[in-house]
Order: C-alpha cells, then sequence, then structure tokens
C-alpha cells in the first residue's frame, strides 16, 4: 500500500514537471513532441508537425 502512494506522487510529480516548449517551437497536437507553454500547437491534417502558438 504504501509503495502504491509513494509511486503514485512521483509518477504525478514528475509529470507537472515535464519542460513546456516555447512559442514557434515544433509540435505536434497528440503532444508526443511535449506540450506547448500556451497550450496551443497549431497543426493542420497534411503537416507531420505543427507548431506552438
Amino acid at each position: 500500500m504504501r509503495f502504491s502512494l509513494i509511486s503514485t506522487v512521483f509518477l504525478i510529480g514528475t509529470a507537472f514537471a515535464q519542460a513546456k516548449l516555447p512559442a514557434n517551437a515544433p509540435c505536434k497536437q497528440d503532444g508526443s513532441l511535449g506540450t506547448c507553454e500556451s497550450g496551443l500547437c497549431v497543426q493542420t491534417s497534411d503537416e507531420a508537425q505543427g507548431s506552438c502558438k
């Protein structure tokens, strides 16, 4: 029980500590390249990757 709690807190902490991408950095809508600081990744369906706005 204690191990489960500690590992859950660790996983949540690492998710929040993830670095954010700056404006005009390459990104993907699914978040596989990271998350934009603004939360907005502009990617059209014909592009392999978009850019943070």
